[in-house]
């Protein structure tokens, strides 16, 4: 049994605290809870695709009329915007929203035109704040198209000083085509980013007929399209994935050998969506270590920036296609 009620004010009597089932309150606290994780914070909006953060991100870059064709702008400057107008969290959980949104190795089609040291795909952190600067890229603007032409619903910001958006106009499905990933309250969602112009010949299709299946639909989009590249192995997983809503895809890097007169290595130039090169190289090495893997001589990482590859040097006697 829980029990609330006030204390004394001016030294009047004691009200008596109303007795409320223990249960019944945990029930509402936590629903509370867990809608305004699922709403707030986790979980993407099926209209735009993005969760709150990037979505004030973007209106806050919009408001700073940061366009494709302006000056490039100091993340810090932007940060700051979007936490003291929008969103009333840590600058450096807006910051890695931001980075995020700007690397082509993360989103299949960045929102966001970073200049200066934004990370890379064998998992290095971007710089900080004060030394990157960014502005929206072309696709972003089709997600604010006419966003002051009352096309989108307003509500006030968390001090009520302002207003910012429900959602974004968003003109082309970016759900789809960028993905999300988020865990929330008893739900998650793992969406893959899909190609634009499969997304959007699908997307016609079913304006045209409103009672297309999925499997209609997969005739326009084959399967997911990873900004990394990489193969995936078989269309099962995907086509479980838009039947019913589960499925698992299944990936493999793409790799070739190359053959001189001083040596023979395996070159590998593609990796699955979100493994990084050093994690595959030390994998490499516990298997050499433990004698699970022979023939390899050496692995170098020549991952630079944004292009990934890793380069394994096999021994005189090696076959390169057994290892």
């Amino acid at each position: 049994m829980a029990q609330k009620g006030s204390a004394p004010a001016g030294g009047g009597e004691d009200k008596a605290p109303t007795p409320i089932e223990l249960r019944e309150a945990l029930e509402d606290r936590y629903l509370r809870y867990a809608l305004s994780t699922i709403t707030g914070r986790a979980l993407p909006d099926a209209r735009d695709g993005l969760k709150p953060v990037h979505r004030r991100i973007l209106y806050g870059m919009h408001i700073l009329r940061l366009d494709p064709g302006s000056p490039f702008k100091k993340c810090a400057k932007i940060v700051g915007d979007v936490m003291g107008s929008f969103h009333p969290h840590g600058d450096q959980a807006i910051y890695d929203a931001l980075v995020r949104l700007a690397q082509d190795f993360s989103s299949r089609y960045p929102l966001v035109d970073g200049q200066g040291n934004f990370g890379n795909i064998d998992g290095d952190n971007a710089a900080a704040m004060r030394y990157t600067e960014c502005r929206l890229a072309p696709l972003a603007l089709e997600m604010l198209a006419s966003i002051d032409e009352e096309t989108v619903d307003f509500e006030p910001n968390y001090d009520n000083t302002t207003q910012q958006p429900t959602v974004l106009p968003s003109r082309y499905p970016n759900l789809l085509v960028n993905g999300s990933q988020g865990i929330a309250v008893g739900m998650a969602t793992k969406i893959p980013p899909h190609n634009l112009g499969e997304v959007i010949d699908a997307t016609l299709h079913l304006l045209a007929n409103p009672d297309a299946t999925s499997d209609d639909l997969m005739n326009f989009v084959k399967g997911p399209d990873f900004p990394t590249g990489a193969q995936i192995l078989g269309r099962q997983g995907a086509l479980d994935a838009y039947r019913t809503g589960r499925g698992s895809v299944k990936m493999r890097a793409v790799a070739e050998i190359e053959e001189n007169k001083n040596d023979v290595r395996i070159v590998v130039t593609e990796f699955p969506y979100e493994v990084s090169v050093e994690s595959i190289e030390e994998k490499i090495y516990d298997l050499v270590k433990n004698g699970d893997l022979d023939g390899i001589a050496a692995v170098q990482n020549d991952s630079a920036g944004r292009k990934a590859r890793l380069v394994i040097r096999l021994k005189r006697d090696a076959n390169a296609n057994v290892v």
